[in-house]
């Protein structure tokens, strides 16, 4: 095959070892970069067009020196890397691929950064790093117009939260502008405050992800068809996604302590107004499928023709208003249906599902309807089925002319009867007016429906350019739906509080959990349909086939997906919706109680019925088995809901227990994840429903991570005129204030005054790195000193700050 990629370049960067022993080398960065240039040779890149930087260990420098043919590398300093990018801006080519392998942190301020090998853990003012957004501004200004940006990196490590945020960001270039037309996909291992695992000397993201966009051999899934050029390519917004981020995330949580790592993608430049972000395939010879309905007539009675690719990814094309002819390119060696679907109550008999295999020929299909009689017609549509009826098919072949062609069964033989894609048995068959009765027990019409289709997809085969079949039916086949069936104990075992959240979808329609239970049944077209669950903690999805004129049951998972889930929602509500405010409910090993909770597996830990005011803390034993014993761990307490202390796996987590049915309380405040949030959508749910103070100060968290400073502040008003009094208010209104003019002003220092002299802790995690950051700004040691101890035990799971002591 002709290579797509002769005239690309590429930047690779691997980094195990660095300068500062303080840093923790890497086992599987260099190997991963490794993985990477045999990627872009397998693709091919030239090799001089590949700009190799590495920073190996003793262990890992043999895999650089056993590649064939060699290529040099060179240092993995920032200076040495820009020089490399520099030479890249005077290049041209039709794309760029750049691989970055190493240590990465996060901060809201600099976004992401890449750490490169010269770093220091002491010099934080001058630490050496590639500011990542910014780079791409810089690629996407470059002559290449498809870019592909890969990070593997963990974004937290190695420093704390506090430390990062007085890290400059990296660029050396300036006055650049990105260039109109240029697009640049951005795929990273993990998101914000997560870990990128390594698995057998490996980057767990980057070995699937190059698995899954191997130009030679991309993961079916992946693919995406134009049906008007025939040409396929690969989806990079699938393979991270679908592909790669489904497989990363169950492996990262099936680790032990449970690890958080959600893959992502993101787009840049002209792509943001493409559905399909394209990783070019060499070109592969395609072929015309012309399709035409007869007579003209019958043309305004057809809803749809639908073009449906047999094996995975299962590519569909639908046309709809439908013209007399259409045509579409497929690749060679393509396995496919053709299906013609009828408006409801059409007067025509329903055309026979078309099956055929493109070679390396154009090919037609005709559909040549034939009219209903009158009595079938009014049978249709005014009949009802009954369980305890028969449901029946007949099929008959049809001429270009619509006339019956009795000779078209004449080679429906014994063999074709008896080996059907399912055993007829059950299902009877009679030769009748010229045609074929079939016919079964209505709970068999599934059955029946996919036998009556391979007979006539059989006799459409025969003669496909000048024969037809079409097929009449019982009223039985009536309505072509799913019915999806809920797990055992109803909506709140699958969606908790969020039974009124949009999260089933079917094919085009999203529905609720409640709406699914209260009418299960969905219309879809036939073929095949996608049926998933998205949730905050998880999703489930799989595709199901359907059969015109059937119901089929989908019967949805007990869970969606198997990570971390709100404890609210692995706690039954009945458990704890009557204790009050300030009430600690512990779970794991050894918990210490004053009481166990019934039916929970848990224990009342402690209780405050009197009021205590935000920044009240409690210390609890710390019981969990891979901690050691000796320590305790304190938290702050919520004044009016209680909260649950989980210690049995891995860090601690609290979270505060609410029954507020907002999908933004398990996404921000019991699983942290801030990302992907829309902040005029956070302030307008906000004002429509007045929630707990915590999530409204998360979603100012998640505004704040956004750099969307005034959207911070709006949801800090808010709270304010709620009478909320809480220490991140403080804070945030500090930090953002900092951030945007280099100091805190007269107000926000009197904020913060009575929470430093009290030496407060902010509730939720995020808030602690800003308040050390401000305390030193404002001089206040003792607090300062104190967020810095608590910063240095922080659990990196819990959301509501918990911490060793």
């Amino acid at each position: 095959m002709t290579s797509t990629y002769e005239d690309s370049w590429a930047l690779v960067v691997g980094i195990d070892a660095y300068d500062d022993p303080n840093i923790k080398d890497l086992g599987g960065a260099v190997r991963d970069a490794c993985g990477a240039l045999n990627w872009l040779r397998g693709a091919g890149v030239p090799d001089d067009h590949i700009l190799l930087h590495a920073q190996p260990t003793e262990a890992s420098r043999p895999l650089l020196e056993s590649l064939e043919p060699r290529i040099p590398w060179r240092d993995a300093t920032a200076a040495a890397i820009a020089e490399s990018i520099s030479g890249l801006r005077e290049q041209t080519g039709s794309h760029l691929f750049v691989f970055l392998v190493g240590h990465g942190i996060y901060e809201p301020t600099t976004k992401r950064l890449f750490i490169t090998k010269e770093a220091s853990l002491g010099e934080f003012a001058v630490l050496s790093n590639l500011a990542v957004e910014e780079y791409i501004e810089l690629f996407l200004s470059m002559s290449f117009r498809e870019q592909l940006l890969v990070m593997d990196g963990c974004q937290n490590l190695p420093y704390s939260e506090s430390r990062r945020s007085r890290i400059q960001a990296g660029m050396p270039f300036a006055g650049f502008n990105a260039r109109a037309g240029n697009t640049l996909v951005f795929c990273f291992a993990c998101q914000q405050g997560e870990r990128s695992v390594e698995i057998e000397g490996r980057g767990l993201f980057l070995t699937n992800l190059l698995a899954a966009i191997d130009t030679r051999n991309p993961s079916p899934l992946a693919l995406h068809l134009d049906f008007d050029s025939g040409d396929v390519s690969i989806d990079l917004r699938k393979a991270v996604t679908e592909v790669v981020g489904k497989r990363v995330k169950e492996i990262a949580e099936a680790q032990r302590p449970r690890i958080r790592q959600e893959p992502g993608v993101q787009v840049y430049g002209a792509g943001t107004a493409r559905d399909v972000w394209p990783l070019h395939l060499p070109p592969a010879p395609a072929a015309r499928l012309s399709i035409a309905v007869k007579p003209a007539a019958a043309v305004r009675d057809v809803g749809t023709i639908l073009v449906q690719v047999e094996d995975p990814p299962y590519w569909q094309r639908r046309e709809a208003p439908v013209p007399p002819s259409t045509a579409v390119r497929l690749p060679h060696e393509t396995s496919l249906s053709v299906m013609c679907r009828l408006k409801s109550n059409s007067p025509w008999r329903k055309p026979a599902e078309r099956r055929l295999r493109i070679d390396d020929s154009d090919r037609e299909v005709v559909f040549t309807l034939r009219r209903a009689t009158i009595g079938e017609e009014t049978r249709r549509s005014s009949s009802e089925a009954r369980g305890n009826e028969p449901a029946w098919v007949f099929v008959e072949g049809v001429d270009a002319a619509g006339r019956s062609v009795p000779s078209a069964l004449r080679n429906i033989g014994e063999s074709t009867l008896d080996s059907p894609p399912e055993s007829p048995s059950g299902i009877e068959v009679r030769r009748k007016d010229g045609g074929l009765f079939i016919s079964g027990r209505y709970d068999d019409r599934e059955r029946l429906a996919r036998f009556a289709s391979h007979i006539a997809a059989t006799v459409a085969s025969g003669a496909p350019e000048v024969m037809s079949a079409t097929i009449s039916e019982s009223p039985e086949f009536r309505r072509t739906a799913l019915r999806i069936v809920l797990p055992e104990g109803g909506p709140r075992s699958l969606a908790g509080f969020l039974v009124d959240t949009p999260a089933i979808t079917v094919g085009q329609v999203t529905r609720s959990v409640r709406e699914v239970a209260e009418d299960p049944l969905v219309e879809v077209q036939p073929g095949r349909v996608q049926v998933g669950v998205a949730l905050p903690w998880g999703s489930w999805s799989d595709m199901v086939e359907v059969f015109e004129g059937i119901e089929k049951d989908v019967h949805l998972p007990l869970t969606a997906g198997n990570g971390l889930v709100p404890l609210r929602m692995a706690i039954g509500s009945d458990v704890w919706e009557d204790l009050p405010g300030c009430s600690v409910l512990g779970f794991g090993p050894g918990a210490a109680s004053t009481r166990p909770l019934s039916g929970s597996g848990g224990r009342l830990l402690t209780a405050h019925p009197e009021e205590s005011p935000w920044g009240t803390c409690v210390s609890v034993p710390d019981t969990g088995t891979d901690r050691g014993t000796g320590t305790g761990l304190t938290f702050p307490l919520h004044p009016s809901l209680p909260l649950a202390l989980d210690t049995g796996e891995g860090a601690p987590r609290v979270e505060p227990l609410s029954t507020l049915p907002v999908a933004d309380w398990d996404a921000l405040v019991s699983l942290g994840r801030l990302s992907g949030h829309d902040p005029q959508r956070l302030l307008a749910d906000d004002k429509a429903r007045e929630p707990d103070p915590v999530l409204t100060l998360a979603r100012a968290y998640a505004c704040y991570a956004a750099r969307a400073d005034t959207y911070t502040r709006r949801l800090l008003r808010l709270l304010r005129e709620r009478g909320a009094d809480i220490c991140d208010i403080a804070v945030l209104e500090g930090a953002t204030a900092l951030r945007s003019t280099g100091s805190v002003p007269k107000a926000a220092r009197s904020a913060l005054a009575p929470w430093a002299e009290a030496g407060t802790v902010p509730v939720l995690r995020w808030g602690v790195a800003p308040a050390a950051i401000l305390a030193e700004e404002l001089g206040q040691k003792e607090w300062n000193a104190r967020l810095e101890a608590v910063e240095a035990t922080l659990s990196p799971v819990s959301v509501w700050t918990v911490w060793q002591t």
